[in-house]
């Protein structure tokens, strides 16, 4: 166990920039980016920030109690959604090339050498690996995503404070303000599940290929769907082609971008009305998230993760690059 949490330790010490330093600087940037916003909205003049036609703080003084209801439940979840959106596609594009890299590099560079001649198994490697891939790095840019929303949150109040409009206790008060964030970490466990069939994939396509591995890992499963398609148009077996592409090559390179599953699950029962977001449903996907745990294409995913996992372990104990 021990070793384990060192292992752990090397890949965050190794990969600090990409999983660390990279999703602070780009909640930095949001931040700025948002206080910049609400300053041009508050010192811009009435043309400036405008809304139905009337200067914005004109319109929000003559809002009814729902009307501020609602506005504080689009506000609350359009920068949640945003935060969820921008750091899901920048942490699955930082895993994706982890994952790749991680055992092809130290080949690359001999490092490898060095490893093997501790008392450290190549199964115990990987799985840190996996485990870093998939619980200790989305647990850091899911707080940091967290603290982007919040602090935007914060902002956004603060102006409304400043112009005496009455919305930011309204925000304050939305049940929605506070349960949005326990429900991303209440994801958490899903993603772990999900993400495994990319990682497997990458970990092994990155212990196997001698050059070029982001070519071997996208090529393969392209090529497999052309070929599929081929022999199905020629041969008229009635194959479904839309399953195998969403869940085998969109599995395969896509299932590390966190909240992926909502497109790539054909049987979770997902609304995206953007009215049942707004109304304050957002319960609605944590509940769908965790439908998954019944569905076995999250347990075959998880078997064929865990089997192409097994199979980096040994590919990096054989591998000789010499």
């Amino acid at each position: 166990m021990n070793t384990m949490k060192w292992l752990i330790k090397r890949e965050f010490w190794e990969h600090k920039g990409g999983f660390f330093w990279a999703p602070i600087v780009f909640g930095a940037i949001m931040v700025l980016l948002v206080m910049l916003s609400l300053l041009a909205m508050m010192f811009g003049g009435d043309k400036t920030a405008q809304m139905n036609g009337m200067p914005l703080w004109d319109f929000f003084a003559s809002m009814t109690d729902l009307q501020k209801a609602d506005f504080a439940r689009i506000s609350v979840m359009s920068w949640y959604g945003i935060a969820s959106t921008t750091f899901s596609l920048l942490y699955g594009f930082t895993a994706f090339f982890f994952c790749l890299n991680a055992l092809f590099d130290e080949r690359k560079d001999r490092s490898i050498l060095f490893w093997k001649s501790l008392p450290i198994t190549d199964e115990v490697t990987v799985i840190s690996k996996a485990i870093f891939a998939t619980m200790v790095a989305p647990a850091i840019a899911l707080g940091v995503a967290i603290i982007t929303s919040v602090l935007a949150l914060l902002l956004t109040c603060l102006m409304l404070v400043i112009k005496d409009v009455g919305l930011a206790s309204t925000i304050l008060a939305l049940p929605l303000t506070y349960l949005v964030p326990l429900q991303w970490i209440a994801a958490l466990p899903i993603y772990v599940l999900w993400a495994l069939p990319t990682v497997g994939w990458l970990l092994m396509v990155g212990a196997w290929a001698r050059s070029k591995p982001l070519l071997w890992a996208v090529l393969i499963p392209v090529l497999a769907y052309g070929l599929i398609t081929w022999l199905n148009k020629l041969f008229q077996f009635g194959w479904d082609l839309a399953w195998f592409q969403s869940h085998i090559v969109l599995r395969m390179l896509f299932s590390a971008v966190p909240g992926s599953w909502f497109k790539l699950q054909p049987l979770l029962i997902h609304d995206d009305r953007p009215e049942l977001m707004l109304s304050g449903h957002a319960l609605e996907m944590l509940s769908q998230s965790w439908q998954l745990v019944g569905t076995a294409n999250l347990w075959i995913g998880v078997a064929a993760g865990a089997a192409m996992i097994y199979a980096a372990s040994r590919i990096r104990r054989w591998k000789d690059e010499g």
